[in-house]
């Protein structure tokens, strides 16, 4: 990409999608996706890590939009805009079975025993199939929906009696997670309403009862979820002013919510300075700003942040081009091609990776696994400018994807007179 000029282009050709991180559960691994590719480094022997994918299509066509872990089987999930649904084996990493949804994805996750795994769609369906590699049923069942709200977050109640998904209006619903998955979960348990702009993210605080979320209204609130009272609300708009010179708004890919290794709830809140972190008092059941940990180094706003279990805060910046092949019919041959485009630009895509422990930021030599899993998850050499336009050009395309438009009421009359007159036309 050119320096001048290049960052222009970027904002206005093709749609981008931030880049991802997740680390293992037991801190074997860290996950890097970029594109349609999945950049793999093994903690443990300190080596780059290759998937194989022996199921048809290999690989992804499209960009990654969500990723998963489970906390079991070592199972982990890779969904994206080409409607695959990705389920492998975290140890040999190998790919167990691909189902194809019939629109893109949003947002995965895996029930408390692993046992099932839940893609939520743009549509704002979410579906349910089996981890079980040689099971029956190849085909994902649909679960619960949305009515046409794009799903932004997706998790399951540590005890496996829930299933919470929020979405760009503003609601949070818990549902019942039924006996069979397969049969549907229709018995939806309460609402968590409050958020005055999209919901960004959910997050459970272990067996508490507690429920955490962010969105694009700057607030993070604790719920109550079975009751859906909110218990807390905590402002973060002047945190936000601390840190941020050129930006004054939350994001959806800037707030995402992790469990802390400690047992309680750390929230990693991203802004394009810096990193707050909060905690979560279990007696007064309220949520305080534990600190504003460090300042992001050579200003590359972080796209995605994971907890290891050893206490590590691992972040990502960057981006990748999207395909965009669109909803209409293609032939098999033109989605080929579409797949190889799409994993050249993967393999182009650039990111910048950092470490987090105890609030300081580690060096390159200090991270684990050292400049090696950092050639592995960063790709090629290039300037933070490239890194930080990419992922500048994500953020916009993730705020016009969330983000309602605000008509005023003489708007709001000319379309609906407008689409009235369709009507009558016919």
């Amino acid at each position: 990409m050119e320096e001048t000029g290049g960052e222009e282009k970027m904002k206005a050709g093709k749609s981008m999608a931030p880049a991802l991180i997740a680390a293992h559960p037991d801190g074997s691994c860290v996950v890097v996706a970029v594109g349609a590719a999945l950049r793999i480094f093994n903690l443990l022997r300190e080596e780059p890590v290759q998937v194989q994918d022996d199921t048809l299509p290999a690989g992804h066509g499209d960009v990654i939009r969500a990723v998963a872990f489970d906390l079991h089987n070592s199972l982990f999930a890779s969904v994206g805009d080409d409607k695959l649904v990705k389920l492998w084996d975290a140890t040999a990493w190998t790919c167990i079975k691909t189902v194809r949804l019939s629109k893109k994805a949003s947002a995965v996750t895996f029930s408390h025993d692993s046992a099932w795994l839940l893609v939520a769609d743009k549509f704002g369906i979410v579906y349910v199939f089996s981890t079980v590699q040689h099971d029956a049923i190849h085909k994902p069942v649909l679960i619960l929906a949305h009515c046409c709200s794009i799903i932004t977050g997706l998790c399951c109640s540590p005890d496996g009696k829930y299933i919470v998904t929020s979405d760009r209006d503003f609601k949070i619903r818990v549902t019942k997670f039924p006996e069979n998955p397969l049969t549907g979960a229709h018995d939806i348990h309460t609402y968590c309403l409050g958020h005055t702009n999209f919901v960004a993210c959910v997050a459970f605080i272990g067996f508490q009862g507690l429920l955490i979320s962010g969105g694009g209204d700057a607030t993070l609130r604790l719920w109550e979820y079975e009751t859906g009272a909110l218990l807390d609300t905590f402002d973060t708009t002047d945190e936000v002013c601390i840190l941020i010179i050129q930006h004054t708004s939350i994001d959806f890919f800037l707030s995402l919510f992790r469990h802390a290794p400690s047992g309680g709830l750390s929230v990693g809140c991203c802004r394009f300075e810096g990193v707050l972190l909060f905690a979560c008092d279990m007696v007064e059941r309220q949520l305080s700003l534990l600190q504003v940990s460090f300042l992001w180094s050579e200003n590359a706003p972080p796209t995605s942040l994971s907890f290891d279990s050893g206490g590590n805060l691992w972040l990502v910046s960057g981006a990748a081009e999207t395909v965009e092949m669109g909803d209409e019919f293609v032939t098999p041959e033109a989605l080929a091609v579409a797949q190889v485009q799409a994993q050249g630009i993967a393999r182009a895509a650039v990111t910048h990776v950092q470490v987090v422990r105890d609030c300081v930021l580690l060096g390159g030599t200090s991270v684990p696994g050292g400049e090696l899993l950092l050639h592995t998850l960063q790709g090629h050499q290039a300037g933070v400018q490239d890194v930080t336009a990419a992922t500048e050009a994500a953020e916009l395309a993730m705020k016009n994807l969330l983000s309602k438009r605000q008509y005023t009421a003489e708007q709001r009359e000319h379309r609906k007179r407008m689409r009235n007159d369709k009507v009558v036309s016919l």
